[in-house]
């Protein structure tokens, strides 16, 4: 079966030739806008022959902006959908790869939560904000939920990506965070309890859920790791998606405890995405032997290889040798086929 049948049988839990395999690099600074964009992410897949590939967010800002004078200013933002700057040109760019690689592979569109863009205010501006007026940070964030959540939508509907990779932050742990140099000071940082997580931010994010799957039931849920920092990942435990990836370096949750983690849903990753990590810096030798490990100690729990998709933790840099991805495609279609 081609590589777009085999994911879709993967994903509905039934028998395919191959375990799916992905990854994603952020974009050189040329390449972050116009054609140059569309073509790096066709060249990306022509140089990693991937199982899928995603569209990456790099380039792109917020649907609201980024510098305001003050919490007055973002007050008086609206949804705006195609009217967005932000939406019609993240359309754009999805609809003009999908029209290059439609007949080859499938791709997935990166789409950020509402915390996740607004943090990058500055999480001391935002931590000021909701110590001012906690009510208007939680509508602004909804009135963002609303056009990221038309945004998931049409990514599938008519830019014709097969699902939303749904990448969540904001959820990092004081504990955890205090293990860094200046947690309570240091930008990004908004160090939410549980509570406060889902009080201000669980809102948007389930409008962005539920759109997104009402679009495609296809959707890959991503809990991100940010800045190496353990989350609550209770917060995100029960979000409804196909698909679990997190950072299983970071959170110390690998792939076969994930699984049930996240109650017997499929799950994605195993592979560290850090500079000096071995799928950065080891020999391919070695590269060859931790895909075998992850597939060997996977197949051990659960006596099968369904539910498991291999990937990484979160995006490359863009100086990592994207040679070293064919490694670990090569070394799995080799390892399965030996049985």
């Amino acid at each position: 079966m081609d590589k777009k049948e085999n994911l879709l049988k993967a994903l509905n839990g039934q028998p395919h030739d191959h375990i799916p395999v992905s990854f994603w690099q952020h974009l050189l600074p040329e390449d972050l806008h116009g054609i140059r964009c569309v073509d790096s992410h066709v060249e990306f897949y022509r140089r990693t022959d991937l199982d899928f590939i995603k569209i990456m967010h790099d380039g792109l800002t917020a649907p609201v902006t980024l510098r305001p004078s003050g919490l007055e200013e973002l007050l008086a933002y609206r949804p705006g959908r195609e009217s967005n700057p932000y939406n019609s040109e993240y359309l754009k760019r999805a609809a003009a790869v999908n029209d290059r690689l439609a007949s080859e592979v499938y791709t997935y569109c990166n789409i950020f939560t509402p915390i996740t863009l607004l943090r990058r205010v500055g999480d001391n501006r935002l931590r000021a904000w909701i110590r001012q007026d906690k009510q208007a940070v939680i509508d602004i964030l909804n009135r963002m939920g609303e056009d990221i959540a038309w945004l998931s939508e049409q990514m599938v509907r008519r830019a014709g990506c097969l699902g939303c990779f749904l990448a969540f932050q904001g959820a990092e742990s004081r504990e955890a965070a205090a293990g860094c140099p200046e947690p309570e000071t240091a930008a990004g940082y908004v160090l939410f309890t549980p509570e406060e997580y889902e009080e201000i931010a669980g809102p948007s994010d389930q409008m962005v859920l539920e759109a997104a799957n009402e679009a495609s039931d296809c959707n890959i849920l991503h809990f991100c790791g940010w800045n190496q920092v353990k989350n609550h990942m209770q917060v995100w435990k029960d979000y409804p998606g196909r698909v679990l990836n997190w950072a299983t370096c970071v959170e110390e949750l690998t792939l076969e405890d994930g699984r049930e983690y996240f109650g017997g849903r499929i799950v994605m990753g195993g592979f560290d995405n850090r500079r000096g990590r071995l799928l950065y810096s080891a020999g391919r030798e070695a590269v060859e032997a931790e895909t075998r490990r992850l597939v060997d100690v996977y197949r051990a729990r659960y006596k099968t290889n369904d539910g498991l998709m291999i990937g990484a933790d979160c995006s490359f840099l863009t100086d990592f040798e994207t040679e070293r991805f064919n490694w670990v495609t090569e070394a799995l279609k080799k390892y399965e086929h030996l049985g």
